[in-house]
C-alpha cells in the first residue's frame, strides 16, 4: 500500500489532466473511508488523505468492474477475466475466491447488506451465484434477469420473504428480485442501460440508478423514478455516512450531494 499525502477537493488531483479517467466503481469502507475504483487503479479516501492500494496482478484482458463491501467489513473487487478477490488488510494482500466458480467472467459482484460472508456474483450466461462462506464455496441460485446484468446490490430493504432483495442494473433498466431468488421483475418503469447503481443503507427503500450519465432516484424501492440533476456525467455512486451520497463521474471527480440537493467536490 502506498500513501500519497494529497489533500483533495476531487481525486483529478492525483493525475494529470490528460490522465484522468471516469470513475468505475465506489464503495465506502468500515472505517469510512471512500474506496474508489477507477481503471486500473484503487484508492482510499479518508481524512483528506488519498492511500494508492494495488490491485491483485491479472491476466491480459482482465478488467476491475465492481468493488463491494460485506458486512464485515470485508473489501472486494471482481470483473470479467478477475473473478471475485477479496483484500486482507492486515497483510495488504489479495485473495483469490474463484475455486468453485465456473469460469472468471464475473461481470458484477454484490455483498449481502447484514450477513457477513455471503455474497453473490454474476457470470452472464451462466447466472447468479451465491456464497455463503465468504467465497469458498459458491452456488448457482438462478439464471438472473432476463436481460445482462452490469452491476447489481443487496439491500435489506423491507417486505421481503427472506432476508433483503437484489436490484440489477441491466441493458433494459433496474431488475429486482427477492434474495429468496423467487422472481425477477421490473423495478418501476425506468428505461435504458443502467451502468451503475446504489441505494441509502440508512433508508433503503432510496435507490439511484444511473442511465447515459444521468442519475434517477427512487424513494420507493424502485416503483417511481425522477431524474436528478448533475453537473456532471455520472459513472458511479456510494453512500458515506459523513458526506450522504457520492458519486463519480466520466470526468474522474467525486462529488457530494449536499442538504440542499447542491453538488461540491468531496472533501472541499
Amino acid at each position: 500500500m502506498l500513501t500519497l499525502a494529497i489533500l483533495l477537493p476531487a481525486l483529478a488531483q492525483a493525475q494529470s489532466a490528460d490522465d484522468a479517467q471516469p470513475v468505475t466503481s465506489l464503495t465506502i469502507s468500515s472505517s469510512g473511508a471512500l474506496l474508489v475504483l477507477q481503471g486500473s487503479d484503487l484508492f482510499a479516501i479518508e481524512g483528506g488523505t488519498l492511500t494508492e492500494i494495488t490491485l491483485p496482478a491479472t491476466n491480459q484482458g482482465a478488467q476491475h468492474t465492481s468493488l463491494a463491501r460485506g458486512a464485515d467489513g470485508s473489501i472486494y473487487v471482481a470483473g470479467p477475466g478477475l473473478g471475485v478477490w477479496r483484500y486482507d488488510s492486515a497483510g495488504e494482500n489479495w485473495q483469490p475466491l474463484n475455486d468453485t466458480l465456473p469460469d472468471l467472467g464475473v461481470t458484477a459482484m454484490a455483498a449481502h447488506a447484514t450477513q457477513p460472508g455471503t455474497l453473490y456474483a454474476y457470470l452472464g450466461k451462466d447466472g447468479m451465484f451465491r456464497s455463503r462462506d465468504g467465497g469458498a464455496k459458491w452456488v448457482r441460485v438462478d439464471s438472473g434477469p432476463p436481460e445482462p446484468v452490469l452491476a447489481f446490490l443487496h439491500s435489506d430493504m423491507p417486505g421481503s420473504m427472506e432476508s433483503g432483495w437484489l436490484f440489477a442494473a441491466t441493458t433494459r433498466g433496474v431488475s429486482r428480485s427477492m434474495d429468496c431468488f423467487c422472481f425477477w421483475g421490473d423495478a418501476g418503469d425506468l428505461r435504458g442501460t443502467v451502468s451503475a447503481i446504489g441505494y441509502d443503507p440508512a433508508a433503503p427503500e432510496n435507490v439511484y440508478a444511473v442511465i447515459e450519465g444521468q442519475l434517477h432516484h427512487s424513494a420507493d424501492g424502485g416503483e417511481t423514478w425522477i431524474s436528478l440533476k448533475t453537473p456532471q456525467s455520472v459513472t458511479a455512486l456510494a453512500f458515506s455516512p459523513s458526506q450522504g451520497l457520492v458519486v463519480g463521474t466520466a470526468n474522474g471527480n467525486l462529488l457530494a450531494r449536499g442538504g440542499a440537493n447542491e453538488w461540491a467536490p468531496v472533501h472541499e
